[in-house]
């Protein structure tokens, strides 16, 4: 099965095709170029690389949030375009999986941690079993100190990824001692984790149509946000 897939949940923007899950090519760009600026080109440039188009496609595989309400926005709108065209199947990611998934051959539980401003966070929490990796806790926004409090309460290590990894490492380290931060660049989530982990849920019959596919925000965005609270006018 020859898959797409498309990450655009944060500033980094990246494709990727996959026969199954082996890799076949991987577009990825951490610039503060828009997604409308750079999603289609990397999507055109992949495909040509490979002498592919868009009739060898079988599964399209999409970032689904929770993340950037914008760049979200921007790639399901690509991903249900280009699905709807061609009748091809969608299957959902969440963001924290796929940047769990790019932490492999650990047996700690590994919590995803994206900056969603104001003290909190978005995150989710895995772990690997038999080679699968497993949801311990679906995606959900919560205030950082509240987040490390209810964890420690469970166990006392685990791996950290994601960019608020980074922004809150001290407070991290102060309850966690000696824990597993990863590095920056396993914070850019690429697209070949999207296609994996789309492919493992088509299997299991997970998918949907172009027209029933909707992301997963976790949040209003900015505008609905200051409109309820008044500000927007």
């Amino acid at each position: 099965m020859i898959i797409l897939g498309i990450e655009s949940s944060g500033e980094a923007a990246s494709c990727a095709v996959t026969n199954d899950t082996t890799l076949l090519g991987e577009y990825t760009l951490n610039h503060k170029l828009t997604h409308s600026e750079k999603l289609m080109p990397m999507l055109t440039a992949l495909l040509q690389s490979l002498h592919m188009s868009m009739d060898n496609i079988d599964l399209l595989c999409v970032d689904e949030g929770p993340g950037s309400y914008t760049g979200l926005r921007i790639g399901v709108a690509i991903a249900k375009g280009l699905a709807w065209h061609k009748k091809i199947p969608i299957v959902g990611i969440p963001s924290t999986a796929a940047l769990a998934y790019q932490i492999q051959n650990t047996d700690y539980p590994i919590l995803p941690m994206m900056d969603a401003r104001g003290g909190r966070v978005f995150y989710g929490r895995y772990q690997w079993e038999n080679k699968e990796l497993k949801t311990l806790y679906q995606p959900d926004l919560i205030d950082v100190d509240i987040l490390l409090r209810e964890i420690f309460l469970e166990a006392k290590s685990y791996v950290f990824t994601g960019n608020a990894s980074k922004k809150y490492s001290e407070k991290i380290h102060e309850k966690f001692g000696k824990s597993i931060i990863t590095n920056s660049y396993d914070d850019v989530i690429k697209a070949n984790s999207i296609c994996c982990l789309g492919y493992t849920q088509y299997l299991k019959g997970l998918s949907a149509t172009a027209d029933c596919f909707v992301p997963n925000y976790l949040r209003p965005s900015q505008a609905e946000r200051m409109k309820s609270s008044g500000l927007h006018k």
